[in-house]
Parts: structure tokens; C-alpha cells; sequence
């Protein structure tokens, strides 16, 4: 994931090869709805936890923790991936009209970024969806787009309703 300051888009891509990618750009109004429906299904889950047991929800806490922990190192000592790539795309990134969550059994989710001609699947596992939230809000910031905080999005989302299976225009 990473930001074209020349369309003002963020593209999600993946390499082909050596010498090429692929790659599916994403506007601003998209990505704000994408992150506000993450966080709305992180915090759902997160209340299904909590109403499930003390015990897992303890279990929860201390795997987000051990996850926030190992994430802060990583960017303090600088071993943090930042995606800097520069091949070119093996065709020019389309713009996405569509993405659709889909809540799997195992708790997993996949992220399908569709246009009118292509596709791109991201799988994301259960401990995962609080990354990939961080991850799109980061590149956001970077690229100077005025996001709300997630906070408010994690404890009051009206905006997204009934995420699975739903596609965000």
C-alpha cells in the first residue's frame, strides 16, 4: 500500500515479478468508508468478546498488547517494512469501484477491491484487522488526507451497517 501524489490516490499492489507489479488505486472518499467499516467490525467484534467470557476477552487483551508491543519496537528501531517500491505496473492501476468484506468462519476476513476488469483479494486473519486499519490510516496521514480519529469510528459508526457481504461505494 502506498500513496501516488500524482492522482492523489493510494494503491494497493502486489509484484508480479522483478520487473513489474499490479495494482489497484483507491480515492480518498473509498479508503475513509473502507477504515470506517474495519472499525466498525473490529469494535463489533470486539463487544462479541467481551459478551463471550472474561477469559477470552483477557486472552484478547493480552494478544493485542503482545501485537501493539511487537509493532512499536518495530518502528522504533527502524525494522518496520515501509513500502518504497518503484517497478512499474504491468498495467496502470485502475481506479476501484467496489470493495467487499467477507467475514469467513474461521474469523478471518477478505478484503475484495474490485473495478469493472480486475480483482485484488487481501486476506486478513482475526489478530490482523486492527493492522490493517493502522496501516491504511498511516498512509492516509502521509498523504495529507484529514481523517477523523479511528476512536470515534470504533465507538459510534453509523455510517457502516451490516459489513458482511456489503460492497462500499
Amino acid at each position: 500500500l502506498r500513496y501516488l501524489a500524482v492522482e492523489d490516490r493510494l494503491v494497493l499492489s502486489v509484484a508480479l515479478s522483478p520487473e513489474a507489479e499490479f495494482g489497484v488505486a483507491m480515492t480518498r472518499r473509498l479508503t475513509r468508508n473502507l477504515v470506517a467499516a474495519l472499525a466498525k467490525l473490529a469494535s463489533e467484534r470486539s463487544q462479541a468478546a467481551a459478551a463471550a467470557g472474561a477469559a477470552s476477552q483477557m486472552h484478547d487483551r493480552i494478544l493485542d498488547f503482545e501485537h501493539s508491543q511487537s509493532v512499536a519496537k518495530a518502528v522504533t528501531e527502524g525494522n518496520m517494512r515501509d513500502e518504497r517500491r518503484d517497478m512499474p505496473f504491468a498495467v496502470p492501476p485502475r481506479l476501484i469501484r467496489d470493495v467487499n468484506l467477507v467475514s469467513r468462519n474461521d474469523g478471518s476476513l477478505a478484503l475484495v477491491f474490485e473495478n469493472d476488469e480486475q480483482a485484488l483479494t487481501l486476506a486478513v486473519s482475526p489478530d490482523r484487522i486492527h493492522m490493517v486499519i493502522e496501516t491504511f490510516v498511516q498512509i492516509a496521514e502521509r498523504a495529507g488526507w484529514d481523517f477523523p480519529p479511528v476512536a470515534a469510528w470504533l465507538d459510534v459508526s453509523g455510517r457502516a451497517s451490516g459489513v458482511t457481504g456489503k460492497v462500499l461505494n
